[in-house]
C-alpha cells in the first residue's frame, strides 16, 4: 500500500534575480512500513523535496506545480491550519543540526511532551510519562535525570536521539529524516541509523532518509532515489542502485565511496565539474557537462526514464537507448561497481 506518492513535483524559489527551479519534475513512491533513501550531493534537491512535503518552504519558495499525495488525499490542497495538524503527528521530520532545532530554554522532557500534548490531547502529567518512554526507547541513559536536561546538557548524539524521541512520540506514519548523522562522529553515526533502522521495524513507521552518502544508506533502506540538478537519475532497490547501476552519476556516486575491504590504499575518485546553474537549467542532461559518457544529444534533450528488465530500476541516460553506442568502460560499471561493507 503506498502511503506517500509524489507525482511530477516542482518547486521553485522566485528570486530577485529571477526563479530558480530546484525541484523539475520529481515523482517516488513510499510504501507503508517501507524506509527509501533519497541521495545526491549538495543544491540535488534533497531537503527541498522534503520541505515541499512538509509544506514548510520559507519564502520566496513554493511548489509551482505536481501533486503529493498522503494516504490518499493531495496535501498540496490543504491548509496551512490542516496541514498543522498533519505535521508532526502524522508526519514528522528530524533535521540535520538538532542544537538549532532544540530550544534552549526549555528542558529535553517538555519539549517532547509539548508535542504529545498538542496532538495526542493528554494532559500533562501523561504527557510527561510518554516522554520518559521515549527517552527509554531511543537509548537515552538515566532518562529519569536527562529528562530534566536542557539541551546544551546533551552531548550531539544524545540530542539527534532526543529530536528521534520528539519525531516519534506521536507515532506517525512517514519519518523524514534530513542529513540526520552529519555533524556527528562515524561512531554515532552507525548507531543512530541503528536506532532509526530497529524504530521503523518495532513502529512500522515508514522512513524517507535524505542524504548526500550512498554508504549511509546501505543497511537502513530497501530502495534508493538518487537525485541530481533538481531530478531523479535514477531509482530502484539497494542491490540494483549498488551492483548494477545505470547512471554515470550515480556510478560516480559510488566509486567516490571509501573501500576498505581491499586490503590497500586508494585515492578516493571525485566527480569534477559543479552542479548546473538552476536559474539556468540545462534543456538536456542536468549531468551533461561532468559526465565521461556525454554525447551530442545528451546536451540537447533530457532523457526519458528507461526501464530495467526487472521494472522497478530506472534511469534516466541516452546510454540505455537501444540505439546508443556501447562504451567499454560504461558497460563495465554498469555490472557494479563493488565497495567495501
Amino acid at each position: 500500500m503506498k502511503l506517500l506518492e509524489v507525482k511530477d513535483l516542482r518547486t521553485s524559489f522566485f528570486t530577485h534575480v529571477g526563479e530558480v527551479k530546484a525541484i523539475r519534475g520529481v515523482s517516488f513512491d513510499v510504501e507503508k512500513g517501507e524506509s527509501i533513501g533519497i541521495v545526491g550531493e549538495s543544491g540535488s534537491g534533497k531537503s527541498v523535496t522534503s520541505l515541499s512535503i512538509m509544506q514548510l518552504l520559507l519564502h520566496p519558495g513554493r511548489v509551482v506545480g505536481g501533486d503529493i499525495y498522503f494516504n490518499g488525499e493531495n496535501i498540496l490542497k490543504k491548509s496551512n491550519k490542516e496541514m498543522m495538524a498533519i505535521r508532526g503527528n502524522e508526519i514528522a521530520m528530524i533535521f540535520q543540526d538538532p542544537m538549532t532545532s532544540l530550544n534552549p530554554v526549555y528542558t529535553i522532557g517538555d519539549q517532547i511532551a509539548e508535542a504529545i500534548m498538542k496532538h495526542q490531547k493528554l494532559s500533562k502529567h501523561e504527557a510527561k510519562e510518554k516522554a520518559l518512554e521515549m527517552l527509554k526507547m531511543v537509548n537515552i541513559p538515566d532518562p529519569e535525570k536527562r529528562i530534566k536536561n536542557y539541551p546544551h546538557e546533551f552531548s550531539g548524539g544524545m540530542r539527534q536521539r532526543a529530536m528521534i524521541a520528539i519525531a516519534l512520540s506521536c507515532e506517525p506514519d512517514l519519518l523524514i529524516a534530513d542529513e540526520p548523522t552529519t555533524a556527528l562522529d562515524v561512531t554515532i553515526q552507525a548507531q543512530i541509523l541503528d536506532l532509526i533502522k530497529n524504530l521503523n521495524k518495532r513502529l512500522n513507521t515508514s522512513t524517507m532518509l535524505i542524504t548526500h552518502d550512498l554508504g549511509v544508506v546501505a543497511d537502513v533502506c530497501s530502495r534508493v532515489v538518487v537525485m541530481y540538478g533538481g531530478l531523479i537519475m535514477e531509482k530502484g532497490t539497494i542491490d540494483d542502485i549498488y551492483y548494477e547501476p545505470m547512471h554515470p552519476y550515480t556510478m560516480g556516486l559510488l566509486k567516490s565511496i571509501p573501500k576498505v575491504s581491499s586490503g590497500e590504499k586508494q585515492r578516493l575518485i571525485p566527480i569534477p565539474g559543479t552542479p548546473p546553474d538552476l536559474l539556468n537549467p540545462p534543456t538536456g542532461c542536468p549531468f551533461y557537462a561532468r559526465c565521461n559518457y556525454a554525447m551530442r544529444i545528451c546536451n540537447q534533450q533530457q532523457p526519458p526514464y528507461f526501464k530495467s528488465e526487472n521494472g522497478h530500476h530506472e534511469s534516466m541516460c541516452w546510454l540505455l537507448h537501444p540505439e546508443a553506442p556501447k562504451v567499454e568502460s560504461y558497460e563495465l560499471l554498469k555490472g557494479g561497481v563493488r565497495i567495501g561493507k
